[in-house]
């Protein structure tokens, strides 16, 4: 049954059939409509391919800035960055001016995606009950890692640190943390390095989730000494891919036997190749590139570990698909991977060093080679945990409770 009161969502990207940002805009929206009158405000590029698939109760409203600046987007460093901040202060003035102009109230506004904790909306601009979030950001890669990274990697850091910094100061992002009723963040991590107002509702709810269906008929794993594992993701340096070779690398040294598969490309790629061929492991491990979503699923019924060991990022929805088809996770104990993963699921790595790191990862992929109990208690727990916590009935669950505690909250 609908609610009779009417939300609307602000998400940049929103667009069916897709994973990620667009997917989370496409179907949280579509699952709250369920439960609410719903409106969603997107790109205005998003329009053609929502129209061709629109279903359910939503009302689509499209807002982008003039063409010039889509141009300058691709040309400038952290051009998304820039053109996503401009964005939102246009679609907020956008909003204001529709809703004036709307036949019927909106009960409540609610930012819901490419929320990030250094650019933040102006919440403020409006009169009704806010929600910001899920937000991601905040997390940083350890400087003892870090210094192991190059000093490409080492600016980088610093950069993303000295904005996530100023964040804290900005008079911008005051204004819209005193603004929100509600504050969602993607990883308990982010929540605790956020500044907290004793008015705000704080919860971590992880944006990832996928349709229930999408995962009854996944077959069940069997146990195997010859390992397929498997390391999905895009090899920038905080992504941690170096150390899923190195990793490997060790367990095919204490008498392992398998092979591992790296999907994806980045500006790590030449570094991890160049590891593979100084230590002639071209015939165990396989550098394979950029390959779409549909293949990576293939790859994942045939395969029985993911290697995941991210030093930050927020929900992962390679990490989410690999569970849901019973692969068993070897992850850092950090970010948003520690969230998703717990002990009866998966295999959490100290960040005590980076030997270490490299030593746990082997000595893991041998324990689930030798140990087909374990192994087989992970994978189906794996699964178990994607189907009660990870679909978007769950989401759907979450954020409208939400909802009503600020309905109540605003009400009072």
């Amino acid at each position: 049954m609908v609610n009779t009161k009417r939300v609307l969502l602000i998400a940049y990207a929103c667009e069916p059939d897709k994973t990620s940002e667009p997917g989370v805009g496409w179907n949280m929206g579509n699952h709250i409509s369920k439960a609410y009158d719903t409106i969603i405000l997107t790109r205005a590029n998003n329009r053609a391919v929502i129209e061709s698939k629109q279903a359910g109760n939503v009302e689509f409203i499209y807002y982008d800035l003039p063409s010039f600046f889509t141009s300058l987007k691709k040309r400038l460093p952290l051009g998304t960055q820039i053109y996503y901040a401009l964005w939102q202060w246009g679609a907020y003035f956008y909003v204001n001016k529709f809703m004036k102009s709307y036949s019927r109230p909106i009960d409540l506004v609610h930012h819901l995606n490419f929320a990030i904790s250094w650019i933040a909306p102006p919440g403020y601009l409006l009169k009704q009950p806010f929600v910001w979030g899920p937000i991601g950001g905040g997390d940083t890669v350890p400087m003892r890692f870090l210094k192991n990274m190059g000093f490409g990697a080492v600016l980088q850091e610093l950069i993303y640190t000295t904005v996530n910094q100023i964040n804290r100061i900005s008079i911008f992002s005051f204004f819209t943390r005193k603004k929100a009723d509600a504050i969602l963040f993607r990883t308990q991590s982010s929540a605790r390095t956020f500044p907290k107002r004793k008015s705000t509702i704080y919860e971590t709810i992880s944006e990832t989730a996928m349709p229930a269906f999408s995962f009854k008929n996944h077959p069940k794993k069997n146990h195997s000494k010859n390992i397929k594992a498997i390391c999905v993701g895009r090899m920038n340096y905080w992504k941690g891919f170096l150390y899923a070779v190195k990793g490997f690398h060790r367990f095919l040294e204490a008498g392992g036997s398998g092979t591992l598969e790296l999907f994806g490309d980045g500006k790590e790629m030449s570094s991890i190749e160049k590891y593979i061929n100084k230590n002639k492991l071209e015939n165990s491990i396989f550098v394979r590139g950029f390959v779409d979503n549909a293949k990576i699923k293939m790859k994942m019924v045939e395969s029985d570990v993911l290697i995941h060991p991210s030093f930050r990022e927020g929900g992962s929805w390679s990490i989410m698909e690999a569970m849901s088809y019973g692969l068993p996770i070897i992850c850092l104990d950090t970010s948003g991977p520690k969230d998703m993963v717990t002990e009866n699921c998966g295999l959490l790595i100290d960040l005590k060093s980076s030997k270490m790191i490299c030593e746990q990862i082997g000595d893991g992929l041998m324990e689930l080679s030798h140990n087909e109990k374990k192994y087989l208690d992970l994978s189906t727990n794996a699964q178990k945990r994607i189907m009660t916590e990870y679909t978007w009935v769950r989401r759907k669950e979450q954020i409208c409770h939400i909802y009503e505690d600020v309905l109540n909250k605003t009400k009072a």
